[in-house]
C-alpha cells in the first residue's frame, strides 16, 4: 500500500481524477493550499480530454484550448489567498483559468497572532455517461496542486450502489457548504459559482461512498477540520484527545509521518500516560524540523528522516541547474494501534498546533484490525524491507538535548505581509480607452508592512505600481485583462512574488474570443482544432493537404467535404456533446479567412438535418 519502491503503489495525480470509462466530467470542486496555474492546466487536460497531462498535449495549445473549453464552466478550485505561484510564461490561455480559481481568506482567530491557513487538498468529482448515470469520487490528498516532487499520499473513495451509508457522505456536504460561503459576493459570477456547489451538495445527499477494500470494510470517517460546528474536532478523537482522562487514550503503537510539526504536539504523544505494555512510537519527519525538538520531547520515539542522497538525488543525475529539484516527505500519515484495533489517518494535517487547532484541513480515518495492517507493516513498506536494508531511503537520527537556534526565515515574514494584503478589501474595474483599456484598482485600508516594499501589477502586464488607494494601469491590451494580479513583496535581499485575484468588473465579453483567436489564428490551426474535436488523424491529414497551395473552401471539396460530413455525423451519433465545441469556435471566431462561410453553411445544414436546434 505504501511501498516506496513499487510502481503498483504509486499514484499519478491525474489518474486519481480521470473519469471512469464511458463517463465525462460533469462537476468538480477542488481544494489546495498552494496552486500552480500550469498544474491546473494539466488537471484540465486530465478531466477534459481524459488524457495523461504528461503527454505532448500539455505542450500543444490546440489541445489545451480544447480542454479548457470543455471544463472551464465545470471546475472550481479553492486555494489559500496569496499562494498562487507566478507562472514562468503566463500565456493568454491562463485567462480562462481566472473563472475557476476561488481564493480563501480565513479570519484571524481570537488570541492568535497569525492567520489560520486554508490547507485541505481534496477533489469532489461528479461524472456522467450518455445514459444519464452518475458516478462520484472523493479524493483526499496531502499534495498541493503544484509540480512539487515531494513524497505524498492520496485516498480515493468511489460512490457505490452496493452499500447504503449516506451518513458517511454528510461531512463532504458540510465541507462543500463551507466552501460555498467562501465565494466572494463581489465576484460578477458569484451566484453561478455558488449554484454549482449547491447543486453538487444536493446531488450528494443520497450518495454512498465505499472504500472497496476488504481489509478495511466500510470502517472510514471523513474528517473536515476547522469549518465550524459542522466540522470534526480532533481534540475529541483518540489520536489527539484533550479531555480530562487522557490515560484512557493510551496505545500500543503510534507512527507519526509528518513533514512539519510543533514540539507541543509531539510532546503530547510522548507522554508516559499513553504508554501500555510494549508501546512503540515512531516519528518520521524532515531533517529541517529537528531543531524544533528536544531529546526529552521525543524520548520515547525513534526518529527518522530521508537520507540526504534521496533529498538531493537529482543533483547527481542532472547537469542542468534549472532541472534540479530537491525532494522530501510531504505526506501526512498517522497510525495508531490499541490491542487489535488499528486506525490509519491520511490527509493534509501536519503534526502541528496550527493544523489541529486553527487551520482548515481534511483527513480520512480508516479503521482495520491488527491482522490486516499495523505500524510495523507500514514501516517495512516505506523502509523497503527491514530497517537495515540498503534500499531503505530513511535513516534514524538523534535529536539534540536542547532546541537549536533557527535564523528567522525572511520568506515567512514576506508571506505574512501577503496574507495581510489579501485581507484588505480590493476591487478593480476595466475602463475602455479607445482601442485599449485602463484598469483601475481600488484598495480600501492601509497595509502595515513596515520596511517591506509591496507593489502590484496585472498578471500579463508586469508594470508594478506601489500600493495606493487607487492604482491605474494604462493602455492595456485585451489579452492583458484578467482577475489575476501579481503582488511583489521585498525586504533587503529577500523577494516573494505571488498571484492574487481581485474581482474585476467590466471585463469585455470579447476577451474570451480574443483568447480563442490567439490560438486558432489561421486555417491550419482551425483544421487542427476541428480534427482534434472529431478525433480523426486521417481527416487532419486530408484537410491539411488540401490547404497547402489551394484556394476555395480548403481546396477541392469533392473529396474533403464528404469525409468531413461523415465524420461529423458519426460524432453526432456517438458523442453529440463534441459538436457543441465546434459551435463554440464558430461563435468565437469571425474571420472569414480562418472559417469560411462555406463551412458555417455546412455546419448549419448538418445541425438542421439532425434537428440539433
Amino acid at each position: 500500500m505504501f511501498r516506496t519502491n513499487s510502481n503498483q503503489d504509486r499514484v499519478n495525480y491525474s489518474n486519481a481524477l480521470l473519469p471512469p470509462d464511458g463517463y465525462v466530467l460533469e462537476k468538480a470542486v477542488g481544494t489546495t493550499y498552494s496552486l500552480d496555474l500550469e498544474a491546473l492546466t494539466a488537471v484540465c487536460i486530465a478531466l477534459g480530454l481524459k488524457e495523461d497531462p504528461d503527454s505532448d498535449l500539455l505542450q500543444n495549445p490546440i489541445s489545451m484550448l480544447n480542454a479548457l473549453v470543455k471544463v472551464s464552466e465545470k471546475i472550481l478550485v479553492f486555494c489559500e489567498a496569496g499562494q498562487i505561484k507566478k507562472p514562468s510564461t503566463p500565456s493568454p490561455l491562463m485567462l480562462l483559468l481566472d473563472k475557476m480559481v476561488i481564493p480563501v481568506t480565513l479570519p484571524r482567530k481570537q488570541k492568535e497572532s497569525r492567520f489560520p491557513s486554508f490547507h485541505p487538498k481534496t477533489w469532489v468529482l461528479q461524472y456522467c455517461n450518455q445514459e444519464g448515470n452518475r458516478k462520484y469520487r472523493f479524493v483526499v490528498l496531502s499534495r498541493n496542486l503544484t509540480f512539487d516532487r515531494s513524497w505524498d499520499v492520496s485516498v480515493c473513495i468511489e460512490s457505490s450502489d452496493d452499500v447504503t451509508q449516506p451518513e458517511k457522505t454528510k461531512p463532504v456536504i458540510s465541507f462543500l457548504e463551507f466552501l460555498r460561503k467562501q465565494i466572494d459576493r463581489t465576484r460578477p459570477d458569484c451566484q453561478k459559482k455558488r449554484q454549482l456547489v449547491k447543486e453538487l451538495c444536493s446531488e450528494l445527499n443520497e450518495v454512498s461512498f465505499s472504500l472497496g477494500d476488504k481489509r478495511f470494510g466500510e470502517n472510514f470517517t471523513i474528517m473536515p477540520l476547522g469549518i465550524g460546528t459542522d466540522g470534526f474536532d480532533l481534540t475529541k478523537d483518540p489520536l489527539y484527545f484533550q479531555g480530562l482522562y487522557q490515560a484512557d487514550y493510551s496505545f500500543h503503537e503510534l507512527v507519526v509521518f509528518s513533514p512539519f510539526l510543533s514540539s507541543s504536539v509531539i510532546d503530547y504523544w510522548n507522554r508516559p500516560e499513553h504508554t501500555l505494555t510494549n508501546t512503540t512510537r515512531t516519528l518520521i519527519t524532515r531533517r529541517s524540523e529537528l531543531p524544533k525538538l528536544t531529546a526529552d520531547q521525543v524520548s520515547r520515539f525513534r526518529v527518522y528522516v530521508l537520507k540526504d542522497d534521496i533529498v538531493d538525488g537529482e543533483e547527481y543525475i542532472s547537469d542542468e541547474a534549472s532541472e534540479k529539484q530537491k525532494q522530501d516527505i510531504h505526506a501526512k500519515i498517522y497510525i495508531r494501534r490499541k490491542y487489535g484495533d488499528v486506525d490509519l489517518y491520511m490527509g493534509s494535517m501536519n503534526a502541528s498546533y496550527a493544523a489541529i487547532h486553527e487551520n482548515v484541513e481534511m483527513m480520512v480515518r480508516i479503521g482495520t484490525r491488527w491482522k490486516y495492517y499495523d505500524g510495523q507493516t507500514f514501516l517495512k513498506e516505506i523502509f523497503c524491507g527491514e530497517e537495515n536494508s540498503p534500499a531503505n531511503p530513511f535513516e534514524e537520527v538523534q535529536v539534540p538535548a536542547e532546541k537549536q537556534d533557527v535564523p528567522e526565515d525572511e520568506t515567512k515574514v514576506l508571506e505574512q505581509v501577503i496574507k495581510e494584503f489579501c485581507r484588505l478589501k480590493k476591487r478593480a474595474e476595466v475602463v475602455s480607452s479607445g482601442e485599449k483599456y485602463n484598469v483601475v484598482v481600488h484598495l480600501d485600508g492601509t497595509l502595515r508592512s513596515g520596511d517591506v516594499e509591496v507593489t502590484l501589477a496585472p498578471l500579463r502586464r508586469p508594470n508594478f505600481s506601489p500600493l495606493n488607494g487607487e492604482m491605474v494601469f494604462h493602455d492595456m491590451e485585451l489579452l492583458q485583462l484578467t482577475d489575476f494580479y501579481q503582488v511583489k513583496v521585498k525586504r533587503e535581499s529577500a523577494e516573494v512574488t505571488r498571484i492574487i485575484t481581485i474581482p474585476t468588473s467590466g471585463l469585455p465579453e470579447e476577451r474570451e474570443s480574443a483568447v480563442v483567436n490567439s490560438v486558432i489564428k489561421d486555417k491550419r490551426s482551425f483544421v487542427e482544432y476541428i480534427a482534434f474535436i472529431l478525433g480523426d488523424d486521417y481527416l487532419l491529414t486530408l484537410l491539411e493537404e488540401s490547404i497547402l497551395g489551394k484556394s476555395g473552401f480548403y481546396g477541392n471539396q469533392a473529396d474533403r467535404l464528404p469525409a468531413l460530413y461523415e465524420k461529423m455525423l458519426k460524432t453526432a451519433l456517438e458523442e453529440p456533446a463534441r459538436l457543441k465545441e465546434i459551435e463554440y469556435v464558430l461563435k468565437m471566431i469571425h474571420d472569414k479567412d480562418i472559417i469560411p462561410d462555406e463551412f458555417r453553411a455546412l455546419y448549419g445544414t448538418f445541425k438542421a438535418t439532425l434537428g440539433l436546434g
